[in-house]
């Protein structure tokens, strides 16, 4: 019996210094971990510009870090910010280098004369290009309007915004010229001067998705697509001037969309030249251009939006005026515009107010 006691005690013994065995190899293998995690990513150096919003905490800061491929593990970068109580990390623009360690990140992140907080402003104008746009960002930025548009381009860049934005679907690849045609929001946006093309696009961007959810319900009941809707509202954007006109516009669009018309609209014309346009009468001139943004020759919308418009143009096509209109014309000089129900009505407006 006394043995079977020695020998069941031992077994115990046994079992216990193999558990504390286990924990105290998990402890070193955890330690060893952590510490590799908080290496540089890369022994090559490379600067990064990085930008901390007025808002992030350090979550946010860390899961950038992360995504910009700045850090090993989000995790363990919690940990450390933790561990040595880090509640302090400026707002601005900072320089920092594939080569940094998370240590030599944060000591970067939370002194005050590291931060860059130079900002400029952007305007985007309704009825604006991308290319418009990619030169203005070039104008008060470091960055090239030939590297905004590429990366407005880049196919594997605009997936990742798919994924990231709503408003944003697989149709916006149908567009020539720019993919992001009609979704960068006309508004004056207030960037870094040494901003990165991404952190530029993703900010006009947040403002067009906030812009998307506040009408996502009326476009989704229309029975046409965000890019649909989009396109349309582009047009809408090009033709009038006025909310009211806008309205009306996107009515006679409607009438003639329901009925099987052609659009025949010469803003499309417009944005069919792209680099061949120059003034007004450049789109009057060439109605039989081989093009899928020509609404003279296609039926339907076309292929993506022609422009980027502000919210009166989306307003106004997802709420049209209840019109009998099928015709419109702007008079060239003043910009009045003039509706009108028949073929006739309209050579009569041609004749009498279009010049």
């Amino acid at each position: 019996m006394a043995n079977k006691k020695r020998r069941t005690g031992t077994i115990i013994k046994l079992v216990l210094c193999l558990i504390l065995l286990l924990l105290i190899g998990g402890l070193v293998f955890g330690y060893a971990k952590y510490n590799t995690s908080l290496r540089p990513v890369s022994g090559i150096s490379k600067e990064i510009s990085f930008t901390v919003e007025d808002n992030w905490t350090a979550n946010d800061v860390i899961k950038e870090l992360y995504q910009k491929g700045m850090i090993q593990n989000e995790f363990v970068a919690k940990v450390y910010v933790k561990l040595n109580k880090i509640d302090k990390i400026y707002a601005g623009n900072f320089t920092l280098n594939q080569n940094m360690s998370v240590q030599e990140i944060f000591d970067v992140l939370t002194d005050e004369d590291n931060a860059v907080v130079e900002q400029v402003e952007l305007t985007i104008i309704p009825g604006e290009w991308c290319k418009d746009i990619a030169a203005s960002i070039a104008e008060v930025t470091d960055n090239k309007a030939s590297d905004v548009m590429n990366k407005w381009n880049d196919k594997v860049y605009i997936g990742n915004l798919i994924d990231k934005y709503e408003v944003l679907t697989d149709e916006i690849f149908n567009s020539e010229h720019c993919y992001l045609e009609g979704y960068l929001i006309p508004d004056t946006y207030y960037i870094y001067k040494n901003a990165s093309v991404e952190d530029i696009t993703e900010k006009i961007l947040d403002y067009a998705e906030e812009r998307y959810l506040k009408y996502k319900d009326a476009i989704a009941s229309s029975g046409y697509t965000v890019h649909q809707i989009y396109t349309l509202a582009s047009m809408v954007q090009f033709e009038a001037k006025t909310p009211e006109d806008m309205k009306l516009v996107a009515g006679v669009f409607y009438n003639r969309l329901n009925d099987d018309w052609l659009l025949g609209s010469s803003v499309t014309i417009c944005y069919a030249l792209y680099n061949d346009y120059h003034t007004w009468e450049d789109c009057e001139r060439n109605p039989d251009i081989n093009s899928p943004y020509n609404t003279y020759q296609n039926l339907g919308l076309p292929i993506g939006p022609i422009c980027n418009f502000n919210e009166d143009a989306l307003e106004a096509t997802v709420n049209p005026a209840d019109t009998s209109y099928y015709y419109f014309i702007a008079n060239v000089n003043t910009g009045e515009m003039y509706f009108a129900e028949t073929e006739a009505e309209h050579q009569y407006n041609i004749d009498h107010y279009m010049y």
